[in-house]
Protein backbone atom coordinates (compact mmCIF):
# COMPACT_ATOMS: atom_id res chain seq x y z
CA UNK A 1 0.00 0.00 0.00
CA UNK A 2 1.26 3.68 -0.68
CA UNK A 3 -0.27 7.23 -0.59
CA UNK A 4 1.17 10.50 -1.02
CA UNK A 5 0.11 13.67 0.31
CA UNK A 6 1.07 16.69 2.88
CA UNK A 7 0.54 17.71 5.91
CA UNK A 8 1.19 19.42 9.50
CA UNK A 9 3.61 17.69 11.66
CA UNK A 10 2.37 17.26 14.95
CA UNK A 11 5.02 15.58 17.09
CA UNK A 12 7.70 13.58 16.76
CA UNK A 13 8.80 10.70 19.21
CA UNK A 14 12.39 8.83 18.74
CA UNK A 15 11.42 5.19 18.01
CA UNK A 16 14.78 2.50 18.55
CA UNK A 17 18.53 4.65 17.99
CA UNK A 18 17.83 6.02 14.61
CA UNK A 19 13.84 6.21 14.07
CA UNK A 20 11.20 8.02 14.69
CA UNK A 21 7.18 8.03 15.03
CA UNK A 22 5.96 10.81 13.25
CA UNK A 23 2.01 12.18 13.94
CA UNK A 24 0.92 14.34 11.06
CA UNK A 25 -2.28 15.53 10.10
CA UNK A 26 -3.09 15.63 6.45
CA UNK A 27 -4.95 17.36 4.11
CA UNK A 28 -6.71 14.77 3.05
CA UNK A 29 -6.36 11.54 4.86
CA UNK A 30 -6.58 13.01 8.53
CA UNK A 31 -4.36 12.02 11.46
CA UNK A 32 -1.87 9.53 10.06
CA UNK A 33 1.14 8.17 11.90
CA UNK A 34 4.03 6.25 10.71
CA UNK A 35 8.00 5.35 11.03
CA UNK A 36 10.59 7.90 9.74
CA UNK A 37 14.38 6.19 9.36
CA UNK A 38 17.34 7.93 9.61
CA UNK A 39 15.30 10.89 11.36
CA UNK A 40 18.43 11.73 12.98
CA UNK A 41 20.73 12.72 10.16
CA UNK A 42 21.27 16.11 9.85
CA UNK A 43 19.28 16.82 6.17
CA UNK A 44 16.21 15.14 8.12
CA UNK A 45 16.71 17.02 11.29
CA UNK A 46 15.79 20.55 10.74
CA UNK A 47 12.87 19.42 8.28
CA UNK A 48 11.00 17.19 11.41
CA UNK A 49 10.18 20.17 13.64
CA UNK A 50 5.99 20.03 14.51
CA UNK A 51 4.55 23.05 12.55
CA UNK A 52 6.65 21.99 9.82
CA UNK A 53 4.35 21.34 6.49
CA UNK A 54 5.69 18.27 4.87
CA UNK A 55 4.74 16.33 1.50
CA UNK A 56 4.85 12.77 2.45
CA UNK A 57 5.11 9.20 0.85
CA UNK A 58 3.53 6.12 2.49
CA UNK A 59 4.30 2.83 2.34
CA UNK A 60 3.29 -0.33 4.28
CA UNK A 61 2.68 -4.37 2.78
CA UNK A 62 -0.64 -4.05 4.41
CA UNK A 63 -3.01 -0.97 4.56
CA UNK A 64 -3.57 -1.31 9.09
CA UNK A 65 0.48 -1.28 9.68
CA UNK A 66 2.20 1.68 10.67
CA UNK A 67 3.78 2.09 7.87
CA UNK A 68 6.93 4.13 6.65
CA UNK A 69 7.32 7.79 5.80
CA UNK A 70 9.42 9.37 3.32
CA UNK A 71 9.36 13.48 3.83
CA UNK A 72 10.41 16.62 1.87
CA UNK A 73 9.73 20.27 3.69
CA UNK A 74 7.26 22.33 1.91
CA UNK A 75 7.17 24.86 4.60
CA UNK A 76 8.98 26.12 7.55
CA UNK A 77 6.63 27.29 10.17
CA UNK A 78 8.35 26.54 13.47
CA UNK A 79 10.68 29.90 13.98
CA UNK A 80 7.36 31.49 13.07
CA UNK A 81 5.27 29.71 15.48
CA UNK A 82 7.95 30.21 18.54
CA UNK A 83 8.30 34.04 17.71
CA UNK A 84 5.47 34.30 20.74
CA UNK A 85 5.31 32.49 23.34
CA UNK A 86 1.61 32.35 23.64
CA UNK A 87 1.46 31.35 20.14
CA UNK A 88 3.71 28.46 20.97
CA UNK A 89 1.77 27.35 23.71
CA UNK A 90 -1.93 27.50 21.99
CA UNK A 91 0.19 25.71 19.01
CA UNK A 92 1.13 22.97 21.76
CA UNK A 93 -2.74 22.91 23.00
CA UNK A 94 -3.81 22.09 19.31
CA UNK A 95 -0.93 19.38 18.58
CA UNK A 96 -1.86 17.60 21.78
CA UNK A 97 -5.93 18.02 21.20
CA UNK A 98 -5.40 16.38 17.77
CA UNK A 99 -2.50 13.61 18.65
CA UNK A 100 -4.91 12.73 21.43
CA UNK A 101 -8.80 12.68 20.38
CA UNK A 102 -8.85 12.66 16.29
CA UNK A 103 -9.29 9.88 15.47
CA UNK A 104 -6.50 7.67 12.43
CA UNK A 105 -7.37 7.87 9.15
CA UNK A 106 -10.83 10.27 8.92
CA UNK A 107 -10.71 13.31 6.90
CA UNK A 108 -11.14 16.44 8.61
CA UNK A 109 -10.53 18.62 6.06
CA UNK A 110 -12.39 21.79 7.40
CA UNK A 111 -10.59 21.17 11.15
CA UNK A 112 -7.41 20.62 9.10
CA UNK A 113 -7.88 24.47 7.43
CA UNK A 114 -9.35 26.43 10.26
CA UNK A 115 -5.35 24.48 12.19
CA UNK A 116 -3.64 26.20 9.53
CA UNK A 117 -5.18 29.51 10.14
CA UNK A 118 -4.34 29.76 13.42
CA UNK A 119 -1.22 28.45 13.11
CA UNK A 120 -0.20 30.82 10.47
CA UNK A 121 -2.31 33.94 11.24
CA UNK A 122 -1.05 37.46 12.42
CA UNK A 123 -3.05 38.07 15.41
CA UNK A 124 -3.14 39.87 18.92
CA UNK A 125 -2.34 37.89 22.08
CA UNK A 126 -6.27 38.24 22.62
CA UNK A 127 -6.91 37.40 18.87
CA UNK A 128 -5.22 34.31 19.37
CA UNK A 129 -7.03 33.37 22.10
CA UNK A 130 -10.35 34.47 20.49
CA UNK A 131 -9.00 32.25 17.44
CA UNK A 132 -8.50 28.98 19.69
CA UNK A 133 -11.45 29.12 21.34
CA UNK A 134 -12.99 29.09 18.00
CA UNK A 135 -10.97 26.20 16.98
CA UNK A 136 -11.77 23.94 20.00
CA UNK A 137 -15.47 24.11 19.11
CA UNK A 138 -14.68 23.37 15.58
CA UNK A 139 -12.63 20.27 17.08
CA UNK A 140 -15.75 19.32 19.10
CA UNK A 141 -18.24 20.03 16.17
CA UNK A 142 -15.28 17.48 13.78
CA UNK A 143 -15.99 14.92 16.28
CA UNK A 144 -19.69 15.30 16.30
CA UNK A 145 -20.60 17.34 19.51
CA UNK A 146 -20.72 20.63 17.92
CA UNK A 147 -22.72 23.11 19.82
CA UNK A 148 -25.75 24.99 18.35
CA UNK A 149 -24.90 28.77 18.92
CA UNK A 150 -27.18 30.25 16.29
CA UNK A 151 -30.72 30.63 18.13
CA UNK A 152 -32.42 29.64 21.83
CA UNK A 153 -33.41 26.10 22.32
CA UNK A 154 -36.43 27.59 24.08
CA UNK A 155 -37.87 30.13 21.76
CA UNK A 156 -36.38 29.67 18.78
CA UNK A 157 -35.30 33.36 18.88
CA UNK A 158 -31.54 34.31 17.10
CA UNK A 159 -31.90 37.51 19.32
CA UNK A 160 -29.94 38.26 22.51
CA UNK A 161 -28.81 35.01 23.16
CA UNK A 162 -26.16 35.10 26.38
CA UNK A 163 -26.08 31.37 27.92
CA UNK A 164 -25.48 27.99 26.53
CA UNK A 165 -27.17 25.08 28.58
CA UNK A 166 -24.94 22.18 29.74
CA UNK A 167 -27.19 19.73 28.83
CA UNK A 168 -28.04 20.30 25.36
CA UNK A 169 -24.85 22.51 23.82
CA UNK A 170 -27.90 25.22 22.48
CA UNK A 171 -28.11 28.79 22.88
CA UNK A 172 -30.31 30.16 25.51
CA UNK A 173 -31.50 33.97 25.56
CA UNK A 174 -31.60 36.29 27.77
CA UNK A 175 -35.87 36.16 28.75
CA UNK A 176 -35.76 32.06 28.22
CA UNK A 177 -32.57 31.86 30.30
CA UNK A 178 -34.16 33.54 33.84
CA UNK A 179 -34.38 31.75 37.09
CA UNK A 180 -32.33 29.95 35.81
CA UNK A 181 -28.66 32.13 35.23
CA UNK A 182 -26.76 30.07 37.60
CA UNK A 183 -27.46 26.64 35.96
CA UNK A 184 -25.89 27.87 32.77
CA UNK A 185 -22.91 28.54 31.00
CA UNK A 186 -22.12 32.07 29.48
CA UNK A 187 -21.89 32.48 26.06
CA UNK A 188 -19.73 35.22 24.81
CA UNK A 189 -20.49 37.92 22.38
CA UNK A 190 -17.97 37.05 20.33
CA UNK A 191 -19.85 33.71 19.60
CA UNK A 192 -23.04 34.71 18.90
CA UNK A 193 -22.14 36.28 15.31
CA UNK A 194 -22.49 39.84 16.77
CA UNK A 195 -19.75 42.48 14.81
CA UNK A 196 -17.74 43.99 17.55
CA UNK A 197 -16.41 47.12 17.34
CA UNK A 198 -13.05 45.71 19.39
CA UNK A 199 -11.32 42.49 20.47
CA UNK A 200 -13.29 40.54 22.73
CA UNK A 201 -12.75 41.33 26.23
CA UNK A 202 -11.01 39.27 28.58
CA UNK A 203 -14.21 38.36 30.91
CA UNK A 204 -15.51 37.23 27.15
CA UNK A 205 -12.05 34.96 26.81
CA UNK A 206 -12.97 33.62 30.07
CA UNK A 207 -16.04 32.49 29.59
CA UNK A 208 -14.88 31.61 26.06
CA UNK A 209 -12.43 29.09 28.00
CA UNK A 210 -14.62 28.17 30.64
CA UNK A 211 -17.52 26.72 27.71
CA UNK A 212 -15.10 24.52 25.79
CA UNK A 213 -13.58 23.60 28.67
CA UNK A 214 -16.94 21.86 30.09
CA UNK A 215 -17.80 20.24 26.77
CA UNK A 216 -14.57 18.81 25.95
CA UNK A 217 -14.86 17.16 29.33
CA UNK A 218 -18.16 15.85 29.38
CA UNK A 219 -17.71 14.85 25.69
CA UNK A 220 -13.90 13.63 24.85
CA UNK A 221 -12.84 12.31 27.77
CA UNK A 222 -15.56 9.51 28.03
CA UNK A 223 -14.00 8.40 24.66
CA UNK A 224 -10.63 7.96 25.58
CA UNK A 225 -8.94 8.60 28.96
CA UNK A 226 -6.19 10.98 29.38
CA UNK A 227 -5.10 13.57 31.84
CA UNK A 228 -7.20 16.14 30.78
CA UNK A 229 -7.32 18.37 34.42
CA UNK A 230 -3.64 18.89 34.03
CA UNK A 231 -4.28 19.85 30.17
CA UNK A 232 -6.48 22.30 31.41
CA UNK A 233 -4.27 23.85 33.95
CA UNK A 234 -1.42 24.56 31.61
CA UNK A 235 -3.89 25.33 29.40
CA UNK A 236 -6.17 28.33 31.64
CA UNK A 237 -2.34 29.82 32.33
CA UNK A 238 -3.04 31.63 29.16
CA UNK A 239 -5.63 34.33 30.77
CA UNK A 240 -2.87 34.94 33.02
CA UNK A 241 -2.74 38.98 32.72
CA UNK A 242 0.91 39.01 31.78
CA UNK A 243 0.28 36.38 28.45
CA UNK A 244 -3.28 38.67 27.54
Amino acid sequence: MRWQGEGLLLAVRKYGESSALLDVFTMNLGRRAGLLRGVFNKQNKSVIQPGNQLFLTWNSRIEESLGSFKVELIKSRYHKISEQRIGLEIFNLICVLCSTFLPERVDFEELYHKTIMIIEGEHSKKEKLQKYIEWELQLLKSLGFGLDLEKCIVSGSKKDLKFVSPKSGCAVSRNSSVGWEKKLLILPDFLCGKVLPEIASEADLENGFKLTEFFIKKNLQPVKQFQLDLFFRSRNRLLLHDSI
